[in-house]
């Protein structure tokens, strides 16, 4: 049977989509997460076809749960849920592997032709990101609030974590923090690769 996983935190939320799908008559298997660790355990237990994934959960966003996936599952589709219509989400989305992006405000028409579209293996991104803008229009590290752009350049300069922490009166375990947040956000693995972004888009 195919199986559906829904990531969100509200539980009227997941029993509204599950009630929808189950009556599609298609005999799916659904499952439930409320929060990013919740969703990271359901992923490593059994495979799921297809996770419906809303980013604001709690814990790690659901950015770093669609890294997540993308990394260790990536025949798993995911279809990002937002309470955002805007393009941003929509493109970083897009960016990090997501099969499509709808919002919760779309009608039960608009979901499930979402929905459907990237079960069948197509991708889902109509009213969110307009026709002809490519992923570079909105760039990974648009997403960085002032704190994490300044971690993130000082990381690229070759400063380390105690010396970025003396210079912004941080501490330490902070800085680390920092810097998890913005590999995270930008899909990255080590300072390394982060380095070379920072060249790549001309940063430093």
């Amino acid at each position: 049977m195919p199986s559906v996983l829904i990531v969100d935190d509200y539980l009227l939320v997941r029993q509204g989509l599950k009630q929808i799908l189950s009556q599609e008559g298609r005999g799916f298997v659904i499952g439930e997460a409320k929060t990013s660790d919740e969703a990271t355990v359901r992923l490593a237990r059994q495979p799921w076809d297809l996770v419906i994934l809303d980013i604001a959960i709690s814990g790690k966003d659901g950015f770093h749960v669609l890294q997540e996936i993308r990394r260790r599952h990536p025949s798993t589709r995911v279809l990002v849920l937002s309470m955002h219509a805007d393009s941003e989400d929509a493109v970083r989305a897009q960016q990090m592997g997501a099969w499509g992006y709808v919002s919760k405000n779309a009608s039960r028409a608009d979901f499930l032709g979402a929905f459907k579209s990237v079960f069948s293996g197509k991708k889902y991104f109509e009213g969110h990101i307009s026709p002809g803008i490519g992923v570079k229009t909105v760039p990974r590290h648009a997403g960085l609030s002032t704190r994490e752009s300044a971690v993130m350049l000082a990381l690229a300069a070759g400063k380390r974590a105690t010396e970025i922490a003396a210079e912004s009166n941080l501490s330490a375990k902070t800085v680390s923090t920092y810097k998890r947040r913005v590999l995270d956000k930008l899909g990255l693995e080590s300072t390394a690769d982060l380095v070379r972004y920072v060249i790549d888009h001309k940063l430093s």
